[in-house]
């Protein structure tokens, strides 16, 4: 059964997902398997580099250079200084993107030049390109999106070529290099979009694929992936007493409400935008498995077997998977405001001018959304190890309660299926067939 690896993004919080694979990745050789197929997107691209470089060595040793690698970051590996010698230019840039002035143009807010070489320093692009030559990857997937086209495009390194996109994605067989992975973390606003100059046939601008899909699951699937490990920055599940989807709760009537603050919509457009979508693909592929793919004893529902065929595609397959992400909605924004509090609060914000003046950007000490939204760019070494063992207690939960790894138990997620009747299914199948 190959194995896929799905990796979202998230900023400073791919610490996460490393932390994570330091466990599941030794778990996987015990039982005599591996990734053969890791799709990307923003951190998660420049991560799932990075696994398929290492693929060779032992697990212990992949794990080892994926925690070594996220315990040297430092602000400074990833954006210029916000407050330095710059600053004055910047500003200026700012005023001329708002006044549309020729020459005075701001691509974005922070600069992140000194990315390129770290990534040269973090990825080892010709053992990457051996791996896959070898077939001990069956492809990398690094997910962008083109700004002239509005489409979400995995960049894929493999022996064979991708298969043919589709509404949701295109696909371009590519030797795979630095420019691929920035774009694919060029954050919009925060960071500039990244031009594209090989190959040929996708040339162009190109931002953060988490922009259009932060959670490649498809995309490990179309390359031939069969079980799936999705590493999460939320829950899962829906909220407790509120399924996917719901309308919220009515608003009792009370005392007037102050207007919310920039930081709380930015926090609410970024977990709808970013994390959020992660949870909503996951289910996806839980409904999927439970309704239309393949199963041993009752085979396919005539409706998903219709709809495949018009679209002259296989058969839905049930895939199992490895869900690992926090217990608790807001876990990980709540500790970057610890961790910030703990160590830049009052006069401790001296040692990072930066941080303090961002940290008052983002809503100062009085925003509860703080902390959500720090924590994508707080490159602190204190914050990225205490992710680091968040991860790693995630995925060892997960294999707590999975002792053989996999799971195709859509309950193990609190993911409850509704209720089919026979009269939607043929109505689903008739739908399909004019399709």
């Amino acid at each position: 059964m190959r194995i896929g690896l799905v990796l979202p993004g998230g900023g400073a919080r791919g610490a996460y997902e490393a932390g994570a694979l330091s466990v599941l990745l030794p778990a996987l050789e015990a039982r005599g398997e591996r990734v053969e197929v890791v799709c990307g997107t923003s951190v998660g691209g420049i991560n799932a580099a990075v696994v398929a470089a290492v693929a060779a060595r032992p697990a212990r040793e992949q794990a080892l250079t994926l925690l070594e690698h996220w315990r040297s970051v430092r602000k400074g590996f990833v954006i210029r200084p916000v407050i330095g010698v710059g600053t004055g230019l910047g500003l200026v840039r700012l005023v001329g993107e708002l006044l549309e002035l020729a020459g005075l143009r701001a691509a974005s807010l922070l600069d992140p030049s000194p990315l390129a070489r770290s990534l040269d320093g973090w990825i080892d692009w010709d053992a990457l390109h051996a791996n896959v030559a070898a077939r001990l990857i069956h492809a990398v997937c690094v997910v962008a999106t083109s700004v002239e086209r509005g489409l979400p495009v995995g960049f894929v390194e493999s022996a064979a070529a991708p298969p043919r996109g589709d509404r949701e994605i295109d696909y371009v067989h590519t030797r795979l290099e630095g420019q691929h992975v920035r774009a694919s973390a060029a954050i919009p606003l925060l960071f500039p979009p990244v031009e594209v100059t090989a190959p040929l046939g996708a040339v162009g601008h190109y931002v953060d694929g988490a922009t259009r899909l932060n959670a490649p699951i498809a995309p490990a699937l179309a390359l031939g992936a069969e079980r799936v490990i999705v590493v999460g920055y939320e829950p899962f599940a829906a909220e407790r007493g509120r399924s996917a989807g719901a309308a919220p709760a009515p608003r009792v009537p009370g005392p007037a409400l102050s207007p919310p603050r920039l930081a709380d919509v930015a926090a609410n457009a970024l977990d709808g935008l970013l994390l959020d979508q992660v949870a909503h693909d996951v289910r996806r592929m839980l409904a999927v498995n439970a309704f239309f793919a393949e199963h041993p004893t009752t085979g396919t529902s005539r409706a998903a077997r219709a709809y495949r065929e018009a679209q002259g595609r296989p058969p839905y397959r049930r895939v199992s998977y490895a869900l690992v992400a926090p217990s608790r909605r807001g876990e990980i924004g709540a500790l970057a405001e610890a961790v910030f509090r703990e160590r830049y609060g009052g006069l401790r914000g001296l040692r990072s001018p930066d941080f303090a003046l961002l940290s008052r950007v983002l809503g100062g000490g009085a925003a509860a959304a703080r902390g959500e939204l720090l924590s994508f760019i707080f490159f602190d070494e204190v914050f990225i190890e205490r992710l680091l063992k968040l991860g790693r207690e995630d995925a060892q939960r997960w294999l707590d309660a999975h002792p053989s790894l996999w799971s195709a138990d859509a309950a193990a997620v609190g993911f409850e299926a509704p209720a089919v009747s026979a009269e939607a299914v043929a109505l689903d199948e008739f739908r399909a067939r004019r399709r």
